[in-house]
């Protein structure tokens, strides 16, 4: 609002001060992208010489979200106790999400302790649910397979069983043990269920101690990376689970995307 007083502000005459701000904002951005492709450089050298430190950074600065690495198409998650308390009806609203497989138990006697109402409240959700066993060398495959039996309930799955096979839990077997015993557990789980269940593993623990006498199986196969995982010999993996730091609603913190790959859909799993 005009008052009529003069004004007694003085305007500022135009030269050093003007021309040191404007080199100095021009410098400021030399400085920025000089910045950027260091650090660019830096990373990538980094990436080439040690790739398993530079999946530790990633993961624990969660760069994967930042730059959509782990944003890409997934058609399912799996959960256990590791979650929390989720809220289903909240993740069925996700249209991506075609399957969900759930922790039931591990070794002889170990249930997830979230299993009951995951099973329960994912089904009331609407969602298509199944069931994993964390596999142990620990114990015989006939007593991890009673310990599922028991708990997983017919009536209760949408889709074939999982049995969940890592290094963690296997690592003091040799290749002919695991193996023996693993088939032994399939073939159990086959003649009650009706059909082998899923195999899941890490990328490189599979090749060197399952491939490729169990590429005949359907495989899930766990490779953090951008680049899909390859079977050693004759045969594909059908689930990509592509990271372990994904976002659904519903879910607080991070859990694994997984993806249909090689023609595979929800027909082929479906108990």
């Amino acid at each position: 609002m005009a008052t009529g007083k003069q004004s007694t502000n003085k305007k500022r005459p135009s030269g050093r001060k003007g021309t040191k701000r404007k080199g100095k904002s021009r410098w400021s951005a030399k400085r920025i992208v000089s910045t950027v492709v260091s650090i660019v450089f830096f990373l990538a050298l980094w990436s080439y010489l040690s790739p398993s430190t530079w999946r530790m950074f990633k993961s624990w600065i969660g760069i994967e979200e930042v730059l959509g690495l782990g944003n890409g198409e997934y058609h399912g998650i799996d959960v256990s106790k590791h979650q929390g308390k989720i809220n289903w009806s909240l993740v069925a609203t996700d249209p991506n999400i075609h399957f969900v497989y759930i922790k039931a138990t591990e070794g002889r006697t170990l249930v997830d302790k979230r299993y009951d109402y995951n099973i329960r409240e994912a089904r009331k959700a609407g969602l298509k649910v199944g069931s994993y066993h964390f596999f142990t060398s620990r114990r015989s495959a006939q007593e991890q397979f009673e310990n599922f039996r028991k708990h997983v309930r017919h009536s209760e799955q949408d889709l074939i069983p999982m049995v969940d096979v890592e290094e963690s839990g296997c690592r003091n077997a040799s290749r002919e043990q695991l193996q023996q015993s693993l088939s032994e557990f399939m073939e159990l789980v086959r003649q009650e269920y009706g059909k082998y269940p899923l195999l899941y593993s890490q990328y490189r623990f599979y090749n060197e101690k399952l491939a490729p006498e169990f590429n005949k199986y359907f495989i899930f196969m766990a490779r953090y990376s951008d680049t899909a995982p390859v079977l050693k010999g004759d045969g594909r993996h059908n689930i990509w689970q592509y990271t372990e730091r994904g976002k659904v609603n519903g879910i607080k913190g991070h859990v694994d995307l997984d993806r249909f790959v090689n023609g595979t859909s929800y027909r082929d799993i479906a108990l």
